[in-house]
């Protein structure tokens, strides 16, 4: 299981290469959870999706649950193609600090130091 869960990360996380010079810790983000002001970070990219939020068809009320956290597992868990990363770019303002990032292959590696179950800004993965 874990090694399915590996190769399908691997190619999500392929599809958030984006390059940007501005970078900002997961405290600044947490600033930005209103209906007026909303980030969100997927794949260690931080994203201002206020003007995005009328247009997502999942609704305002999703994508507020995740403003101003990490959603990159939401994102992906909620079925989204890798290609609905294009429809975000233009949304990006840049990444999140390098002490600040996750690495979801290493984290579900076999040889694992971490849990199989483990914990950050309230997002859980187990297998």
């Amino acid at each position: 299981m874990k090694e399915v869960v590996s190769t399908v990360l691997q190619r999500l996380l392929q599809s958030c290469s984006l390059r940007t010079e501005r970078s900002y810790t997961l405290s600044e983000v947490s600033n930005h959870y209103h209906r007026n002001d909303c980030w969100i970070v997927i794949c260690d990219h931080v994203y201002d999706v206020t003007p995005f939020l009328d247009q997502h068809p999942g609704g305002i009320d999703i994508m507020m649950e995740h403003a101003g956290r990490d959603a990159t597992v939401a994102f992906y868990g909620a079925g989204h193609h890798p290609s609905t990363m294009e429809l975000i770019k233009p949304y990006c303002i840049g990444t999140l600090a390098q002490h600040e990032r996750v690495n979801l292959i290493d984290s579900l590696a076999p040889n694992s130091r971490r849990s199989s179950i483990w914990s950050t800004e309230g997002i859980v993965v187990a297998d």
